[in-house]
């Protein structure tokens, strides 16, 4: 499988709570892919994947709701598994992570900030 090493490097960011720097890597290789590239897309989710816990933790709260479900739609025609990336798991963890808030309707506290989740990668997965 050939899969590029800022695509990889992203996701150790992403499961290090580094979702800045995820971000940073990932919009990288996804502004250099083709436009007709199949897994553009799915960089693409990733990167608002990670931009949604970003604000989260930086208290945007309406931010990091929007991120995460263009995040989920992004990612969705990739599960299960893309380019080695377990993309059902990583959708399963922002549906859970974020259902609380997505259900907030902005009054009192907000709710808990989601769990830090982890992405799943094998090298030995079909692209």
């Amino acid at each position: 499988m050939n899969v590029d090493e800022r695509f990889l490097e992203g996701l150790h960011l992403f499961n290090a709570g580094e979702y800045y720097d995820c971000h940073e890597v990932i919009e990288d290789l996804w502004l250099e892919t083709p436009s007709e590239d199949p897994h553009r897309n799915l960089y693409k989710g990733v990167i608002q994947a990670a931009a949604a816990y970003y604000q989260y933790n930086r208290g945007i709260l309406s931010g990091a709701i929007g991120l995460y479900r263009t995040a989920v739609l992004y990612l969705e025609p990739y599960t299960p598994i893309a380019m080695g990336l377990d993309v059902k798991g990583l959708v399963h963890e922002l549906k859970t992570g974020f259902a609380r808030l997505d259900k907030w309707d902005g009054q009192g506290d907000p709710p808990p900030p989601p769990e830090e989740p982890k992405v799943f990668f094998s090298e030995e997965a079909e692209v």
